[in-house]
């Protein structure tokens, strides 16, 4: 992904008032990893963009900061063109519902709009045997939506709230790639605990 941001660092592919990157930031490794496992990719023009405007993120939600609550920035995100439904499930699977891929954001507090991005399983129109698995912290959301256009299905495994054996799971839903989408604390600081715990549990 290192490779992919560099070639646009001069674009938003950061949010200035939150610690996460920008969904154009994700599009841009979504776009990587895919051209990586061989399966294609939709153009960025094919989503619907949507912009949200008074976003202050995380770095406000932590510090209180009058500096950063004077100066929103811009939210925006893209919705993809093609056909897929979503389910979500509890922790441990034994509840599901249906749901929208992207939420609604209209009442929902501006620290919280990255969790627009918050999925559990998506099957799509792609149909083309390829099912991927993504075990991911929150910077794993932001990819979800990008991959709509190139997998049959996607099983969303965030690494902090899965309560089965992660490795029977992927078995069981015949899972053909896998993908890690987390920050580097995630991958090396105390979250790496959780990686482990899913593996084994």
């Amino acid at each position: 992904a290192y490779g992919a941001l560099m070639d646009h660092k001069d674009e938003d592919i950061f949010q200035r008032t939150d610690h996460h990157w920008s969904q154009l930031g994700a599009f841009y490794a979504a776009q990587e990893f895919a051209e990586t496992a061989g399966v294609p990719f939709a153009k960025l023009q094919s989503y619907e963009k949507v912009t949200k405007s008074g976003y202050v993120g995380t770095l406000y939600g932590y510090t209180g900061d009058n500096d950063l609550k004077n100066n929103p920035e811009d939210f925006v995100y893209y919705k993809p063109s093609n056909d897929y439904t979503t389910t979500y499930y509890s922790t441990d699977l034994s509840e599901e519902w249906e749901g929208n891929l992207l939420i609604n954001l209209d009442n929902v507090d501006p620290v919280s709009w990255y969790l627009v991005f918050m999925v559990t399983h998506v099957r799509t129109d792609v149909n083309n045997g390829r099912k991927l698995a993504i075990i991911k912290d929150s910077y794993g959301n932001a990819l979800v939506p990008c991959l709509t256009g190139s997998f049959e299905d996607i099983y969303v495994i965030d690494m902090r709230y899965f309560d089965v054996n992660a490795v029977s799971y992927l078995k069981e839903c015949g899972v053909t790639d896998l993908l890690f989408a987390m920050n580097t604390f995630s991958a090396t600081g105390s979250n790496f605990e959780c990686i482990e715990q899913i593996r084994t549990q």
